[in-house]
């Protein structure tokens, strides 16, 4: 290092390269609440035993008839991401019983995007506590019982729960009180299910959820995501943005804390983007993550910022990531809602799942990941400095934006 003050340039170098104080401070897991699971497991599995010797095998061979689905509800207490690549799913059941009423029940944060796709009749919100991690058994039991009392009170003909990552969600398709149940058996809870799909075990996940259907004669024809945007959400994203589009958008968040590469790094992708494009950034971050988003702030030129961190709705934010050059961000809604409109995307994953399973399904996607032992992890905490993230270079993420672009 030279002797004397730093430039300007030199200083923003040196900033962009001290690495973050959770790469120095290793993270400390809790320990894991097993004994929520056993005691749920324990004291549900007998009542799972007995309402399958009553109600004999879950399993049944014959396909569902559509010509007697009339009302159909579809349920997809999940995430942003995961409504994202569940929307191909929603239009083959619509296309397959075009006249059936359906009802679609997910979680509040969800619910808007519910109520624009095609074919939707009603929307039912529901805070299931089981999707936040450390709720507990009481909690969580009570939320399911009092969903299934709503769903039996509207005594559907179909009901599709793909979501396998819960034994209350199989729970909740079980007691639906649907004259037909499709959905998967996780933990044995699934003893209600009428139509049980084989257990997915390899393969994306659009691919999993196509499968349960295609088992039961449901044809899914593509698996295209979908996010519908208006023209009026292109209007007021280009009011908030100043411009209607030609920038780079970077969104510094993911709605779990392990997702998210280093903010100092995504400053210096975003810096030279800027100086190599000659294109202004939209930097974007969700609430209470703006903070994420100052290192790159910071490291561009003022000209070249387009700061719109907290300060976008959900379809404003689909608006301004339409309208971008290229989308770069971590793992997330975002990205799913970028691959879904068409812009060239570029991912950065971390280890908590196989990008083969999960990443955003598009032709303009391409994905930044690094093998680690421990992935998948499936974790929202990290002892291990969250190794696979800093193992990803911002030379790599740089390299795949540019090639994106066919700029390598």
């Amino acid at each position: 290092m030279k002797d004397g003050p730093l430039g300007p340039g030199e200083l923003l170098l040196a900033r962009v390269q001290a690495p973050p104080v959770h790469e120095l401070e290793p993270a400390v897991r809790p320990q894991p609440r097993r004994w929520t699971k056993a005691v749920l497991a324990a004291g549900l599995r007998p009542a799972s035993i007995l309402a399958r010797a009553l109600l004999g095998p879950a399993r049944r061979n014959s396909m569902l008839q559509g010509a007697r689905v009339r009302s159909l509800v579809f349920i997809k207490l999940d995430h942003l991401g995961d409504v994202i690549m569940a929307t191909p799913i929603l239009r083959a059941l619509h296309a397959w019983v075009p006249e059936a009423r359906i009802t679609m029940v997910v979680r509040p944060a969800t619910a808007d995007l519910a109520a624009r796709l095609p074919g939707v009749a009603e929307v039912l919100t529901a805070d299931v506590p089981w999707i936040r991690p450390g709720s507990g058994v009481s909690a969580n039991l009570g939320a399911c019982l009092a969903l299934a009392r709503t769903l039996r009170a509207r005594r559907f003909d179909l009901a599709v729960d793909l979501r396998y990552h819960n034994r209350l969600d199989s729970l909740l398709l079980s007691l639906s009180g649907a004259r037909a149940r499709l959905g998967f058996d996780a933990g044995g809870f699934g003893f209600g299910i009428s139509h049980c799909a084989r257990w997915p075990r390899e393969g994306h996940e659009a691919g999993r959820m196509a499968g349960a259907l295609r088992e039961f004669g449901v044809p899914v024809e593509d698996l295209a995501p979908e996010f519908p945007v208006t023209a009026a959400d292109v209007a007021a994203a280009a009011h908030r943005a100043g411009r209607k589009g030609g920038y780079v958008a970077v969104h510094v968040g993911a709605g779990n804390a392990v997702k998210r590469w280093m903010p100092e790094r995504f400053a210096w992708v975003g810096r030279e983007l800027a100086a190599r494009l000659r294109a202004p950034v939209a930097v974007l971050a969700g609430p209470g993550e703006e903070s994420h988003g100052e290192p790159l702030v910071r490291a561009l030129p003022k000209a070249s910022c387009l700061d719109l961190r907290g300060r976008l709705g959900l379809f404003e934010l689909a608006a301004v990531i339409k309208g971008a050059r290229l989308f770069v961000g971590n793992d997330g809604g975002p990205g799913h809602v970028a691959a879904a409109i068409g812009t060239p995307s570029v991912i950065v994953f971390s280890g908590t799942n196989e990008a083969s399973e999960w990443m955003p399904v598009g032709t303009r996607v391409r994905v930044v990941e690094r093998r680690v032992p421990c992935k998948p992890c499936a974790s929202t905490t990290c002892p291990f400095d969250q190794a696979c993230l800093r193992k990803v270079t911002v030379d790599q993420v740089l390299r795949a934006c540019l090639e994106t672009l066919g700029k390598g």
